[in-house]
């Protein structure tokens, strides 16, 4: 499995944060939120989750990038730096272990040439759900996005 290197640029994110552990209850506490007060300046209904490691716990962030922080109060805005991020691209289908394996290899096949990315020093993970996603049917695909930076 061969990631695309790809750059963002900053994204803010407005959405909800919970229990990596229970992400399924995140994600329908922010899809209800959205359907009952709506969020105005969302760039697309392209969804995000990011999953920030605090050392043996997970906290996930979920939802929508944003033009800017003005946002009703029930939603929290997560910003995420200008980044290079490693983007691995996973078939709902197969489940999503069946890539963890693989990008853990790359990561340490690469770890000469990229270092991983911190947020506010902890480790951290973004996965898009873009067109390509398509719920739980064969074809869908959800991109999981590694943030790197190149070693100079």
């Amino acid at each position: 499995m061969e990631p695309k290197v790809i750059k963002q640029e900053e994204l803010l994110i407005a959405g909800v944060s919970g229990d990596g552990n229970k992400t399924g209850e995140v994600w329908q506490q922010f899809i209800e939120l959205e359907k009952k007060i709506g969020i105005k300046n969302k760039l697309s209904d392209n969804g995000y989750e990011v999953r920030i490691y605090n050392g043996d716990g997970c906290t996930c962030h979920v939802g929508v990038a944003v033009s800017d922080c003005d946002i009703d109060s029930a939603f929290t805005v997560l910003k995420l730096p200008a980044s290079t991020y490693a983007a691995f691209e996973v078939y709902v289908a197969r489940g999503y272990d069946s890539a963890n394996e693989a990008m853990d290899q790359w990561v340490e096949a690469n770890k000469d040439k990229y270092g991983e990315r911190k947020l506010n020093g902890c480790h951290y993970v973004v996965e898009y759900y873009g067109e390509r996603f398509k719920g739980d049917s064969e074809d869908s695909v959800v991109e999981i996005w590694i943030p790197v930076e190149e070693i100079t």
